[in-house]
């Protein structure tokens, strides 16, 4: 099973995405949705128009109960509409991490067509998909992404900005790219 099915696994037979999906619209966004997943690592958007305190702590609990989280954390502030839920389980069997964001329309569209234009510009360029992939497992062999990372450490977004923008098709070439950034 390749870690795409394992996250559906993870998303339809644990009932994952059903879960989140009680309290909004909610949208998987990332790594999943343009097919570059390297790591166990899903995230999700949800609709902030539709966010108040009740429905946070309940998904917060339900997620407590249904996917018995070895790590748990979260922030709400309502007044400036910030809300983040973040956990990681074992409830496959395998350690997964989850991140949901509360986001309003205007960014999840953005995240949406960005992810779009990044599986289109990966058809037209099989080799920018190669990089990406390359880059982050070499990353996560050196503790520099994923899970375990080390104090210094980069993102999915460092990643997609280095090769889809600038061309970078290496880690060696990324690394040096970030020490001059």
């Amino acid at each position: 099973m390749d870690i795409r099915e394992k996250a559906d696994e993870l998303l339809y037979k644990y009932d994952l995405l059903k879960l989140i999906s009680k309290y909004g619209d909610a949208y998987i966004v990332g790594s999943y949705r343009m097919g570059i997943m390297t790591w166990n690592d899903l995230d999700f958007y949800m609709d902030k128009s539709g966010l108040n305190a009740e429905n946070y702590y309940q998904l917060a609990s339900d997620i407590l109960k249904e996917m018995l989280p070895i790590h748990f954390n979260g922030e709400l502030n309502i007044e400036k509409g910030l809300a983040f839920l973040g956990f990681e389980t074992k409830i496959s069997g395998e350690r997964w991490n989850i991140d949901i964001w509360w986001k309003d329309t205007a960014q999840i569209n953005n995240s949406i067509e960005f992810a779009h234009d990044i599986v289109h510009l990966m058809q037209e360029r099989p080799e920018l998909k190669d990089a990406v992939m390359s880059i982050k497992q070499e990353l996560i062999a050196r503790r520099l992404y994923g899970f375990d990372k080390g104090k210094k450490h980069y993102h999915s977004k460092e990643i997609y900005d280095a090769v889809f923008q600038k061309g970078i098709l290496t880690t060696e070439q990324f690394l040096n790219h970030m020490q001059t950034e």
